[in-house]
Formats: structure tokens, C-alpha cells, sequence
């Protein structure tokens, strides 16, 4: 058997480590150079809104992620957040959170607790996954994008890799795309970003970083599109060392990329250390627990924007 055949592996949590996964990829990328970052923490604010909730609401999402962003008295407490997030988060402050416009690989770890909230109904997968990049996003690719990393981690909660994997998030992305085609986004032509991920599973084996991103890479789509396919690329084969995919991921598309990875790699292997120290990995242990266990409750875990404020202050004083 090659690495491109199809193959299940065992399932490990049925998608437990998926956040866990995440936050490592996050914190190997390096964009905080203590940690994880702003990455992480949204979609810990998501994770936190599904288990509560069950599903996304725009209007709490808004309010929770503003929160995080020192809405009231309290100082911000995102870390190293894109471009994009910021102007966002401006948008929102002023009343009127605004989609961007360009291109970006935010979208993708964002939707790493959609894919495994939904794991087991695909139609809610699809509307969840593109209702969160909307929210984010005026762009195709963008939204797409977030539709890939849910539809990736879903599979590998059930032990799915190789071209399985790759074959089953292209007929996920499929009727996303004819949803969003209809929407009037701007961006490339919905056709034509679904061609070439539709390619992918014959090219399912590639495990180096740079080796992945020149075979998937197209002209005439975004550069972050192309990152997209190619962490979908690397995350697909089971291998016997479960970080280097992600190791991979964090040379070519730095956190964003190395995120959307470890949340794919970590919602097929389960919760198990990771080679590097990053803070708080128990709770995000434990918020992979009830997206996928149960029960939901967050009233018994931590509040998001205490515990990065407390992370904040310890790293400043720290300093001085």
C-alpha cells in the first residue's frame, strides 16, 4: 500500500484532539513567539459557542470575540492578530463588522471546531462552515477555505486519510460551492477553485512543505488558496510521527496554515502530547473533549478572556 491509497486508521476520540492539534500547529508556526496566538484563541471562542449553544450565532459570536478585543474597560487580549481580524474587529466595535475583501487563510483554523461539532451530519457541517466565513469574509476562497478545514476534520474523526480523506472534503466542498455561487462574492470563479482541489487525491503522498505547495499550486487563484490545498496535501497520509505534517504546514504558511493542520492531524490522532510546550494544553484537551463528547456545559471552564488576560500579564511581567 502506497501513501496514496485510501485508508482509514483507527479512531482515536472521534475528533477529541482537534484543538489540542490546533494550538500546537499555532504555537510551531511562531507567529507569538510565546505561544499560541489570536489564531487560537477565536476559535476557542467558537469551540466555546458551539458547546454552549450547539450552534453559531452572529450576533453572541460578535459580541464574545469584542469581548476578547477589550470591548469594555479591559485591556485587548488577541495576540499578533492578521490584518484582517483587525480591521474586523474595528468594523465590529463601530457597529458593523465588515466581511474582507481580499483574499486570507484566516478562514481556515477558524473552522477547525465546526468540522468537529458536526462531525456526524454533513448538511449542518455545510451550513455552519459557510455561515462563519460570511460572517469573516466577502470572498470566495476565503469562505471556501473554512468550508475545506471542516470538512477535512470531520473525516479525520473517523480515522479517514490518504485519498479518502482528499476525495471525501472535495464532494463536501462541492455543494458549498453551488451555494455560495449564487451569492455574488468576489474572488476567483467558484468552478474554478473546485477544479483544482478536485486534483488532489491523485496527488495525496507528498510529505514535504515545499514539495506540497509546487505541485498544488495554480496560477490565477489566490496564494492562500493554494496553501489551503496544499496543508490539505500534507495532512492527508498517516504517518508514524503525527507533528511533522504540521512541522511542514509551519514552514510554508507559518501558524495560519500550521494551524489548520494540527486541527486536521489532532482530530485523527486524539489528544496526546505534542514534542513542544505551549500553555494551557489541558484546557484545550478538554474543550475537544465536549465538542465531541459532551456535555454542554461551559460553566465549570475557564472564561476565554480571563485566562489569556492572566497568560498576558504573566508574560509582561515576566519582562520587566
Amino acid at each position: 500500500m502506497t501513501d496514496s491509497d485510501s485508508r482509514y486508521s483507527l479512531v482515536v476520540g472521534e475528533g477529541d484532539g482537534a484543538m489540542l492539534g490546533l494550538a500546537a500547529g499555532d504555537s510551531a508556526g511562531g507567529l507569538w513567539e510565546l505561544g499560541y496566538s489570536a489564531i487560537t484563541e477565536q476559535a476557542t471562542v467558537i469551540a466555546y459557542q458551539l458547546i454552549e449553544h450547539g450552534g453559531l450565532d452572529a450576533g453572541s459570536l460578535v459580541n464574545a470575540l469584542r469581548e476578547m478585543d477589550g470591548s469594555g474597560e479591559e485591556e485587548p487580549v488577541f495576540r499578533m492578530e492578521s490584518p484582517e481580524l483587525r480591521a474586523w474587529l474595528d468594523g465590529a466595535a463601530a457597529g458593523r463588522p465588515v466581511g474582507a475583501e481580499e483574499a486570507s487563510l484566516d478562514g481556515a483554523p477558524r473552522a477547525v471546531p465546526v468540522g468537529a461539532a458536526f462531525r456526524r451530519d454533513p448538511g449542518r457541517l455545510r451550513h455552519e462552515a459557510l455561515a462563519l466565513g460570511r460572517l469573516f469574509h466577502s470572498e470566495t476562497s476565503s469562505i471556501l477555505a473554512g468550508m475545506v478545514t471542516a470538512g477535512a476534520v470531520a473525516a479525520a474523526c473517523f480515522g479517514q486519510s490518504g485519498r479518502d480523506l482528499a476525495v471525501g472534503v472535495v464532494e463536501a466542498v462541492g455543494p458549498a460551492a453551488e451555494t455560495l455561487a449564487g451569492e455574488g462574492h468576489r474572488g476567483p470563479d467558484l468552478a474554478v477553485l473546485v477544479k483544482g482541489l478536485a486534483a488532489l487525491p491523485d496527488q495525496v503522498g507528498v510529505l514535504d512543505g515545499e514539495q506540497a505547495l509546487a505541485v498544488v499550486s495554480e496560477a490565477g487563484v489566490p496564494d492562500s488558496w493554494n496553501l489551503v490545498k496544499a496543508g490539505l496535501l500534507l495532512s492527508a497520509p498517516v504517518v508514524e510521527r503525527s507533528h511533522v505534517p504540521v512541522e511542514q504546514a509551519a514552514k510554508i504558511g507559518g501558524s495560519p496554515l500550521a494551524a489548520m493542520v494540527g486541527g486536521i492531524v489532532g482530530a485523527r490522532v486524539g489528544i496526546r502530547a505534542w514534542p513542544w510546550a505551549f500553555a494551557n494544553d489541558t484546557w484545550f484537551a478538554e474543550i475537544g473533549r465536549r465538542l465531541v463528547r459532551g456535555p454542554r456545559e461551559v460553566r465549570d471552564l475557564p472564561i476565554p478572556y480571563a485566562v489569556e488576560q492572566h497568560l498576558i500579564s504573566g508574560e509582561r511581567q515576566g519582562r520587566f
